[in-house]
């Protein structure tokens, strides 16, 4: 399965997936730096430069108008789905500045809606998953936590967790998914009908 990488512009500290030989790699703004430390070369570098400065001394190039609808995060989206690309791993885009962030969630929540998959690593790490299951390898330790982005999730399942649900319905006007924790088990959360949004910190 092909998928799209995409860099932003806040620090990461670790890559829990690397881009193999044939995945598309896309540095947005700054992000160009970040994916340099990481030892990964982009394939394309966008944004408006506005963090980083000045574009880079870089082969591929889209250079964006500051005054735009898209984040540099969300162009390179559009770009990975012209592409074909509908699995995208993104890091250094959760954390930081409250509003990208939310933009971000907003992104996942229509990358998922449009039948692809997205995860987000950095500070945070975040994935949005629709009518479907995510799973997580055993942490002992470790805060993770639940979200309905829809009206209602319906059919919500988690287990391995510190609390656990069993075909609960989630509201997005009760957080009832906050601050749940790791127990050195695997993780599945699945729901039957709906949308969720999943936040989870990484920890040995």
């Amino acid at each position: 399965m092909l998928r799209c990488f995409i860099f932003g512009a806040l620090p990461v500290d670790e890559m829990p997936e690397r881009p193999a030989e044939y995945d598309y790699i896309i540095a947005a703004d700054k992000g160009y730096d970040i994916a340099q430390a990481l030892g990964v070369q982009p394939d394309m570098v966008v944004g408006d430069f506005d963090s980083r400065g000045e574009a880079p001394d870089f082969a591929n190039v889209v250079k964006l108008n500051v005054r735009k609808d898209d984040t540099d995060v969300g162009f390179a989206v559009k770009i990975a789905n012209e592409r074909g690309y509908r699995d995208l791993v993104i890091y250094g885009a959760v954390g930081g500045k409250l509003d990208h962030t939310f933009a971000n969630i907003q992104i996942a929540s229509d990358i998922v809606r449009g039948g692809g998959s997205v995860i987000f690593y950095g500070q945070q790490n975040m994935t949005v998953i629709r009518n479907g299951v995510f799973t997580l390898p055993a942490q002992q330790s470790g805060r993770i936590s639940v979200f309905a982005l829809s009206k209602q999730a319906r059919r919500v399942n988690i287990s391995g967790l510190s609390y656990e649900l069993k075909g609960e319905t989630l509201t997005r006007y009760f957080p009832l998914g906050v601050s749940n924790a790791f127990i050195g088990k695997p993780a599945r959360i699945s729901v039957g009908d709906g949308e969720l949004l999943i936040i989870w910190e990484n920890t040995p």
